[in-house]
């Protein structure tokens, strides 16, 4: 299990990335039977991927809400997928080689994504195998599925050498022999002993999923990590691999409540959770869609750890709350949820931009004396500035910060920060991000260095900070807020004591957006016995928890 520190840095994250967006999903009476997760993709893309099947995999091919199956191949329980290039290696480990084409490389044979295609288009995979075995030629033919079974062989490094093999495989059993190109959607499958097992189009919809044996779980091992499903991989502009996990809805969320929420947290609060899960991966479908999926796996969706990150609990409270949503006057709302509030939500439109009549501010008691509820951060003004200038405002230095404007919840809407060179002002969400705060809730004040320090009585001679202390003074006991023109008595003379630089300070609620479900307070909720309808209820305005 995560620890609470780790998610709810993860729960900070989706709340910098999250933005208000429609549901794509409103409207529909059932909830989809699966969606596709990219598991690697743009910048982790692949160009080689490791597969692993306790019992070997079985290849499917989808055509729409049909699923085909092409071939088993329970044999090889370790394959390697990798899209038509040149490469350098064998046993499993290649690398992709970009350097000039020659036959050898050091002590290494290059291999390349030129090929030879024996014979023509066979009607099926029975009719192309039959043709296999009847091939007498030293190369080793192998299938491929592209638009029909095709029988290939080689894999050449330029057009020269294809052609050559092409010639003596004609002259030799006179049967037809072609040169294949490279091809920008090809994806080659090999066993780790160096053996191409077939080739296939990406284009295809061409999926692997674990051959199931004894009741088991089918897992697919990704690079390391268990996958329940099928694996895709779709090649990216011509170039690496996405690699896709395609998933049950239900399944899904098994691998994402406990990444969002400690599983061991009340059960009424992870139903919560699962139910806000399941709501916001159904209307954030086609957010992806350009790069071939649905959701990704990180926090620009949900976080999803696939079968490795599951835990029992999260798989009940996804079991007692199946294919049930949050919606509003019928359809499915976008259920955005956050650590804590702070006692109290936010309405929509003071942090992002639209007014949802579902996300209003609500007084929250539940989150008050918890995890993250208060917190205090100071900054110097070198550090302010170093924000500044990572996000591309350049003021000089910081002489300022004033809060201008807020919400009816206490959130800030307007910010300014001033400095020698001029000044910036900041709407909303700006200022969290740019400075890197918990929540928009807070003041901020400009204070004396806060490493001032006195000796106390004690034998030691130890150190105290006497920013923030509680001392005794002529009034009574007071808390010091500011280390600035600090004067202490030694029984004879008043000291002024020397502070360091000045450093702005603050102090402020919550953890999180503050839209939608406070997950802290949903715990709090669950140990005081409240229902997840009751619960979701409480945090989401005018909805229903409804059965798609």
């Amino acid at each position: 299990m995560k620890s609470i520190k780790t998610y709810i840095i993860i729960m900070l994250l989706i709340s910098f990335l999250g933005i208000i967006v429609q549901p794509v999903y409103a409207n529909q009476t059932k909830l989809p039977a699966t969606l596709e997760v990219g598991l690697f993709f743009n910048n982790s893309a692949k160009s080689t991927l490791n597969l692993k099947a306790a019992n070997g995999f079985i290849v499917r091919q989808h055509r729409n809400t049909d699923r085909i199956q092409l071939m088993n191949l329970v044999s090889h329980d370790d394959i390697i997928v990798r899209k038509d290039g040149f490469y350098l290696g064998s046993g499993g480990n290649y690398v992709e080689y970009t350097g000039p084409i020659q036959e050898r490389v050091g002590q290494q044979v290059l291999q390349g994504p030129f090929h030879v295609q024996v014979g023509k288009l066979f009607p099926s995979i029975t009719e192309a195998e039959k043709f296999i075995a009847s091939l007498k030629i030293q190369e080793n033919p192998y299938l491929v599925y592209e638009g029909g079974w095709k029988v290939f062989v080689g894999l050449y490094i330029d057009e020269k050498s294809s052609k050559k093999s092409a010639d003596e495989i004609k002259t030799n059993t006179g049967e037809e022999a072609i040169v294949i190109q490279p091809s920008s959607t090809r994806v080659q499958v090999l066993d780790k002993q160096d053996k191409v097992l077939f080739m296939y189009d990406a284009t295809e919809q061409i999926y692997f999923q674990a051959f199931q044996d004894k009741g088991s779980i089918p897992l697919v091992n990704v690079e390391g990590k268990n996958y329940r499903g099928e694996i895709t991989v779709k090649r990216m502009n011509g170039n690496d691999m996405a690699v896709i996990n395609k998933v049950p809805l239900e399944e899904y969320l098994y691998g994402v409540i406990p990444r969002e929420m400690p599983a061991l947290w009340p059960l009424e609060a992870l139903k919560a959770q699962a139910v806000a899960a399941r709501g916001y991966a159904v209307t954030s479908m086609g957010r992806f869609k350009n790069s071939g999926f649905d959701l990704c796996n990180t926090t620009n969706s949900q976080v999803y750890g696939g079968y490795d990150g599951e835990h029992v609990n999260s798989n009940r409270a996804v079991d007692e709350t199946k294919s049930r949503i949050i919606t509003y006057n019928g359809n499915p709302v976008i259920p955005y949820f956050h650590a804590n509030s702070g006692g109290h939500t936010e309405n929509s439109e003071n942090i992002w931009s639209n007014a949802l009549p579902y996300i209003r501010g609500v007084k929250d008691d539940y989150s008050l004396g918890v995890p993250s509820s208060t917190w205090n951060v100071t900054f110097t003004g070198a550090q302010i500035k170093e924000a500044l200038e990572k996000n591309g405002i350049f003021i000089g230095e910081p002489k300022s910060i004033t809060i201008t404007e807020r919400s009816v919840n206490g959130r800030v809407l307007t910010l300014i920060v001033e400095g020698t060179k001029g000044k910036e002002t900041m709407t909303k969400e700006k200022s969290r991000r740019v400075f890197g705060l918990r929540s928009t809730w807070f003041n901020v004040s400009l204070q004396g260095g806060g490493s001032v320090a006195v000796k106390t009585a004690s034998k030691d001679g130890s150190q105290v900070n006497v920013t923030n202390a509680h001392v005794m003074t002529a009034d009574g006991l007071k808390v010091l807020k500011n280390s600035t023109n600090i004067k202490m008595f030694n029984g004879k003379s008043y000291k002024e004591i020397e502070s360091g630089p000045e450093v702005f300070s603050f102090e402020g609620k919550g953890f999180g957006h503050g839209l939608g479900l406070s997950q802290h307070g949903a715990r709090k909720m669950a140990e005081l016995n409240f229902t997840f309808d009751q619960i979701l209820t409480h945090y989401y305005t005018g909805v229903k928890v409804e059965l798609r």
